[in-house]
């Protein structure tokens, strides 16, 4: 039985996650896009580095290329924000993101985006649910062939972010710095900016590896205990790390200790209002501490709780002029960007942040929770078995 969860479909690979499964999700969407759109434009799909994600994105590409439905396929595997901007950059219908995200190796999974370039909503869900058939679905080679184009999407992206960022800026970052990708998306991306803004920067688990050391690529402190290790070992001022699909990232700190994403948060939103003067509102997840809430009456700003799920948060931030929408497991989404998670723009923000202030996150966290109050916070993940 396919199933799709607050964050797309995910399942044991071979087992439910399979060719023909794949198939007939590509052949649902392909309906639905046929059945509810005056114009087709395109899907454009992308994959990260899990087993076999590259050939179940080809195979989903070609499931909707035989549709008569114009598909744009990324070259190599992109972060799913990524996919999400050339979604809306391109101007198509929808993007499909081949991702477990940070589930175990033995998992892969799909995520849909939509024509705005962020999570796709309830009933756009519940209307492929509803048209998955048994059949497998068909392949037509011919509209193969005429409706599949094969494209760089990262060049766009590294440009727009770029524009977003204030390059002079984050050039002035000076302390050594480490990067944890987790085997996953984020391979490359980061360091192409850290090289191309002059910081320096040593590497773990920077290649592919579909078994992510047999552990989850979830930047949670438990999986990045050699990240902590490297960065107070070496005495480095920041350590930085993304998910599988570099969607959520985390931060260590100058002592080599987790950055909790309840301080992250208002640390970015403050830094964007006083220094960067952005408008706009913020959004969160009920498992957020509300100092953000007490940072937002700081500025008159006003703050929208909804529940888990980023999906959520997309929803407020289509409907409002939200500045930054966040969840407690590392996603954050900005209002000059897109409705959706940007683990990138992200870990490039509080480069900017400590660039700026010329100090070490550490201080910026003692500073924030004495003005504002500590907290405590415990998360326990519990099995659903």
């Amino acid at each position: 039985m396919i199933r799709f969860g607050t964050d797309g479909w995910r399942a044991i690979i071979a087992r439910e996650f399979n060719f023909d499964n794949v198939g007939r999700v590509a052949r649902a969407l392909s309906k639905y896009l046929l059945e509810s759109n005056k114009r087709i434009n395109g899907v454009v799909i992308s994959y990260d580095t899990r087993f076999l994600s590259d050939q179940f994105a080809l195979h989903f590409a070609r499931v909707v290329a035989s549709n008569n439905i114009p598909v744009v396929l990324s070259s190599k595997f992109t972060p799913t924000p990524v996919l999400s901007f050339a979604v809306k950059q391109l101007g198509l219908n929808a993007g499909v993101m081949v991702t477990a995200s940070h589930n175990p190796y033995f998992y892969n999974g799909i995520k849909f985006k939509a024509s705005y370039g962020g999570p796709v909503l309830d009933d756009f869900v519940q209307q492929i649910e509803k048209r998955i058939e048994s059949i497998v679905a068909p392949i037509d080679e011919k509209r193969v062939r005429q409706n599949i184009q094969y494209l760089d999407l990262t060049k766009a992206y590294f440009e727009h972010l770029k524009k977003v960022l204030r390059v002079e800026v984050v050039e002035k970052f000076y302390d050594l710095l480490a990067y944890d990708a987790m085997h996953g998306c984020g391979i490359g991306f980061l360091q192409h900016f850290f090289e191309e803004f002059g910081l320096k920067a040593k590497y773990l688990r920077h290649e592919e590896n579909p078994l992510f050391s047999r552990g989850r690529p979830e930047p949670i402190p438990e999986n990045l205990l050699d990240l902590q290790t490297l960065v107070r070992e070496q005495a480095m001022g920041l350590g930085l790390a993304t998910d599988g699909d570099a969607d959520r990232c985390a931060v260590i700190d100058d002592q080599g200790l987790f950055v909790e994403l309840h301080d992250l948060m208002p640390l970015l939103a403050r830094y964007l209002i006083k220094e960067r003067k952005f408008p706009g509102d913020f959004v969160r997840t009920t498992s957020l501490h509300p100092t953000i809430d007490r940072l937002a009456s700081t500025f008159n700003r006003r703050v929208k709780e909804v529940p888990v799920g980023f999906k959520n948060v997309t929803e407020q931030m289509l409907a409002e002029n939200i500045l930054i929408g966040g969840e407690e497991s590392g996603g954050f989404g900005y209002g000059f960007h897109l409705p959706e998670r940007d683990g990138i723009l992200t870990v490039l923000l509080v480069l900017e942040m400590l660039a700026y202030y010329q100090v070490k996150i550490s201080e910026l966290v003692s500073e924030l929770r004495q003005k504002f109050g500590p907290f405590f916070y415990l998360r326990k993940d519990i099995s659903q078995q």
